[in-house]
């Protein structure tokens, strides 16, 4: 009998756990002892190049081999589940692998044939999708003529197909102009409800006022898992702002971690973070954002 995916109850939501994933080539590890429980709603995935996020995608997706640990979807092992679970995710991979003589209607007809999708139900939902992220209007379009932005917004629709309950997404705004990054945003927001949406990124603002919770990550190893609120709380006192000057400025950049540097009247201002504020320098307590979450947690020095 092939595995089945066990369905939540109604009102109950997805569920998927990982306990203890590892990976690790010869002594390096890209990722240790990853343990987390995740159920619907979006998770921001921070950490700079190197802190493990594309490879617990990859690991996600069975892309490459774990070399320990589970993951659990509903409570079964997705390795076990196979075929099953990967109908239940939609992958966007941070690579722009496409076909660029395809449209992007024959890219998503395409990928739907890969999925096993019904030939009617995939029609239906191409054009849903391509009207989603704004481009019903060039569906015959062949994609080498598409930019950046709109080749972004196919992945996402191809992602899509099917309606996955796991929503994986590596870096979605790479190489992306700030106005395609608010779009790209915008539409993963108004698709993320009843999914887990796994969005890896180092772009804080990718995921500031979407995520429901953030995973800071370094170096392969989860720092930190909750709602941005909490973790801007959590920083409290630790953001500082004061007037400085040019040589000054120097000799503070060797000590502490450095955020925005600001040209006002009377100079220099600087905002930084430590766990303890140099002299002269003011807690920051009303405008703390992620950005600072960030600088404090993963930014070397």
């Amino acid at each position: 009998m092939k595995p089945q995916i066990r369905r939540p109850g109604k009102g109950k939501a997805v569920e998927l756990r990982f306990e203890g994933l590892t990976k690790s080539y010869k002594t390096k590890y890209a990722l240790k002892d990853f343990t987390v429980t995740l159920t619907e709603g979006v998770y921001g995935i921070l950490g700079p190049n190197g802190a493990g996020k594309s490879t617990l995608m990859n690991l996600l997706t069975d892309n490459v081999r774990r070399t320990s640990g589970s993951i659990y979807f509903n409570g079964e092992e997705i390795l076990k589940l196979g075929a099953a679970f990967r109908r239940e995710i939609g992958y966007m991979p941070q690579q722009q692998g496409m076909y660029d003589e395809f449209s992007a209607n024959r890219f998503l007809q395409y990928i739907a044939g890969l999925k096993g999708l019904p030939r009617k139900r995939a029609a239906e939902e191409i054009r849903e999708l391509l009207e989603l992220v704004g481009l019903a209007d060039s569906s015959h379009r062949r994609l080498g003529t598409f930019s950046g932005g709109m080749r972004q917004r196919v992945l996402l629709a191809q992602a899509l197909l099917g309606n996955p309950s796991v929503l994986v997404l590596d870096e979605p705004t790479t190489g992306l102009d700030p106005e395609e990054r608010i779009r790209i945003r915008n539409y993963i927001s108004e698709i993320s409800a009843n999914k887990i949406v796994l969005l890896a990124t180092h772009v804080v603002s990718d995921i500031e006022g979407i995520a429901s919770e953030v995973l800071l990550m370094k170096q392969g190893t989860l720092l930190k898992k909750a709602s941005p609120a909490a973790l801007i709380a959590g920083i409290s006192g630790r953001v500082g702002e004061g007037a400085v000057t040019r040589e000054g400025l120097a000799a503070l950049q060797k000590q502490y971690k450095i955020g925005n540097i600001f040209h006002c009247k009377d100079g220099l201002r600087l905002r930084l973070v430590a766990d303890k504020l140099p002299e002269g320098f003011s807690p920051v307590e009303d405008h703390i954002g992620l950005e600072d979450v960030y600088l404090y947690y993963l930014e070397k020095l």
